[in-house]
Formats: structure tokens, C-alpha cells, sequence
């Protein structure tokens, strides 16, 4: 595992939901030195009720916090750092604005602790600018969703900006291999570092008690937690609960679309987002896990990081057929019609496939963060070899 290496790393917000990115670095934390940037994203805010909502979150996180270790302790990892960042990337004066802002703020905490020639990590195109701003020993763009079709977003400023960074960085790091196919410019091939699972935290479910709110809805319960997006299917998902009025389908997690549809389907319960932390109690509460995506331009690059947590908790799965959860055709069942998704819920709930239970564990368990995080590392520690010689 890396050590004695200092990080600067533009990203999600820290604690706010773990991603991909976060549960890598909570496993270089002890042995390395972080800066974590929180980050604006892809899109530019709408007037809708979750962007003026999300808006005000970050405009609170301007005014309200000083960067400080995430957990408290002044000797703790990582600093986060939350620099006042205008969300319209596609204004140019706007783009040399946010270089500049962003830029100093960072330098002033490397002065302040002493960093220097840092690892710049980072998941968004929109931080192309900051390539070589730092004195960098290595720059890597961690490429975790072909944000180029992200909905809402100018994709020709997202492809421009993604082009300037992958131009720009040292390494690419890739999350499913059609990311991997998509994202090679210039000669550089992108490695591919496929999502891990705490495996711990969601096998943990069979000791938890079911919350409340899960306990009144009558079973079978279909569930579903991760963000409930443009790329859902809600043509399959209510056409399944239209045709199965006693399976009571549960949502956990934030809305940031209409989901009046959803909504409008008696046996379809929306129960908004709750804490990281709780996931295994609501997942002990469910039945069958579904990935109910579109197949589109956006999700065929989708490694979804729900399919493992899971399957960590030993409950069947059914998913449409995302490219990368075909990989697991053989703990999962895949999904190209409405009718497959209904065939697949009714041999999830089968004694059959109750039984399988110890293999959809099993297969979880070989895909810990903590391995990631490993591969991460030996990935780096080469390119830094490369690097000084």
C-alpha cells in the first residue's frame, strides 16, 4: 500500500454519501497526507427543487466551514478544503475565475502543511485546469462515469474539458472497460480499476433489525437504494408494479428528476435518503435487490456500485443487462424486458435461489475496498517509478 505520500484529490463532497473515490482513500489515510477538494460537478444548476437545494448546501459550505481534518483532530486526514467554486464552467471569464480561486486556496494549505510535489487525483473533467498547477509529482484522472452523456450537462464543454485532461494528466484510471474503450486518447490507455464493496459493513444486514418505516410495508419487498435519476427505467419499474400489485417495490435515496410516475403507483414506496451507515438495516428489510438502469449511451460505461453492496448482504439481485453487471450473470439475474424483470424477481423469491445465498456472499467478498485500494497503489507506485526514472 502507498505510504508517505501526500494527495490532493478533487472529488464529491467528503461524508456526504461515500463513492468510489472516497472508500479508495479512507485506505491511504493512515500512512499518507490528504488535501480533499470538494468539488462542484458536472451539470450547471437548474431551478428545480434538488439543484436550488444542493446550491444552498455548498453556498452554507463557503461561508460556514474552515478546512479542517474530516474527522476533528488536528493530526488527522484528510484537510477538507472547500474553495468557492462558480458553477458555469462554459463562461470563459467564469472557467479563469475558478483556476484562480481554487488554485490559490490550495496553495496556501501545501504552504501551510508543508506539501510538496503532491499526487493530484481527481473524478471530474471540469478540474482539466488544475494539470501542472501544483508542482505535481503525478497527476491521474480517475475516470468513474462517461459524464459526457450525463444528463442536463454541455456535452461539448465536458468532452473539450475531459479532452484538455486526459491530454494533460499522467494516468487514467477507469471503473468498467467500456470507460476504459471510450476514454484512450493521445496513446494513453486508461488501466482499469473495476468498484470494490465494505464488505463488512453490508454483510453486517443479518444482525440488524429492520427500521420502522420498512417493517409497515407488506412483503414481498422489492428494494432499490442509490440515487433516483434520469437513467432509471421507470417505464419497467412501474410496468412491473402494475403487473404484481402485491410486491410492494422500495426507493431509498435522493430524487433528482420527477418521479411522479413512480409516486402515482400505490405499491411503490419512496422512502427519500437516509445515512450510509443504515443501508444494512434497510437491506435486511428487502427481499430482492433491483438495478432497474436504462441501456443507453450513459449506463452501457455504468459500474454500479450498489450491485456489489448487494450482494454482500446476500440477498438476490435482478438488473437490466448493464454490460458490467453481466459479469456477474452467474449470481445475478439479467433483465431485457419487462417480462424478464418479473421472471427474474419471481425466481429471486424462490427457495431455489434462497440457497445461493453463501455464493452471491462469496462473490461480494473477493471485491473488498481495501483490494482496491491495493491495486490503486501497486498502479501508482508504478507510474511514479516511471516517473523518476
Amino acid at each position: 500500500m502507498l505510504s508517505g505520500r501526500d494527495f490532493i484529490i478533487f472529488s464529491d463532497d467528503w461524508g456526504r454519501h461515500p463513492s468510489s473515490c472516497q472508500h479508495i482513500v479512507r485506505h491511504l489515510l493512515d500512512a499518507n497526507r490528504v488535501i480533499w477538494v470538494n468539488t462542484i460537478g458536472m451539470r450547471s444548476p437548474q431551478f428545480t427543487a434538488y439543484d436550488i437545494k444542493r446550491s444552498f448546501e455548498k453556498v452554507w459550505s463557503w461561508v460556514s466551514e474552515k478546512d479542517r481534518p474530516a474527522n476533528g483532530a488536528e493530526n488527522k486526514n484528510p484537510i477538507v478544503v472547500n474553495p468557492f467554486i462558480i458553477p458555469y464552467n462554459g463562461v470563459g471569464a467564469v472557467r479563469s475565475l475558478n483556476r484562480s480561486t481554487v488554485v490559490r486556496k490550495i496553495k496556501g494549505v501545501m504552504d501551510e502543511h508543508g506539501i510538496k510535489e503532491p499526487i493530484v487525483l481527481t473524478t471530474f473533467p471540469s478540474t482539466a485546469d488544475y494539470c501542472g498547477a501544483f508542482d505535481e509529482a503525478a497527476h491521474i484522472y480517475y475516470c468513474v462515469d462517461d459524464f459526457i452523456h450525463w444528463p442536463g450537462v454541455d456535452r461539448k464543454l465536458v468532452q473539450s474539458m475531459e479532452d484538455e485532461l486526459i491530454a494533460g494528466c499522467d494516468l487514467v484510471l477507469a471503473t468498467s472497460r467500456e470507460l476504459c474503450s471510450k476514454k484512450q486518447r493521445g496513446g494513453k490507455v486508461p488501466v482499469l480499476l473495476p468498484h470494490g464493496v465494505d464488505f463488512e459493513h453490508f454483510s453486517s444486514s443479518a444482525e440488524k433489525a429492520v427500521p420502522g418505516s420498512l417493517v409497515s410495508i407488506p412483503g414481498p419487498v422489492i428494494g432499490f437504494f442509490g440515487a433516483i435519476s434520469p437513467w432509471l427505467d421507470f417505464e419497467l419499474i412501474t410496468s412491473a408494479a402494475k403487473a404484481r400489485p402485491s410486491w410492494s417495490f422500495v426507493f431509498i435515496g435522493p430524487a433528482d428528476t420527477d418521479v411522479a410516475s413512480l409516486a402515482a403507483c400505490p405499491n411503490i414506496h419512496l422512502l427519500g435518503s437516509v445515512p450510509y451507515g443504515e443501508l444494512p438495516s434497510y437491506a435486511k428489510g428487502f427481499d430482492v435487490g433491483i438495478i432497474p438502469f436504462l441501456v443507453n449511451e450513459l449506463t452501457v460505461s455504468v459500474n454500479p456500485l450498489k450491485l456489489l453492496e448487494y450482494l454482500a448482504t446476500g440477498m438476490p439481485v435482478v438488473s437490466t443487462g448493464l454490460p458490467e453487471v453481466r459479469e456477474f450473470s452467474g449470481v445475478v439475474s439479467i433483465a431485457d424486458t419487462v417480462e424478464d424483470f418479473i421472471k427474474g424477481i419471481e425466481y429471486s423469491l424462490s427457495a431455489e435461489c434462497a440457497g445461493k445465498k453463501a455464493e452471491r456472499m462469496n462473490t461480494a467478498r473477493k471485491h473488498s475496498w481495501k483490494s482496491v485500494a491495493e491495486d490503486f497503489s501497486h498502479v501508482v507506485e508504478g507510474l511514479l517509478d516511471g516517473v523518476r526514472a
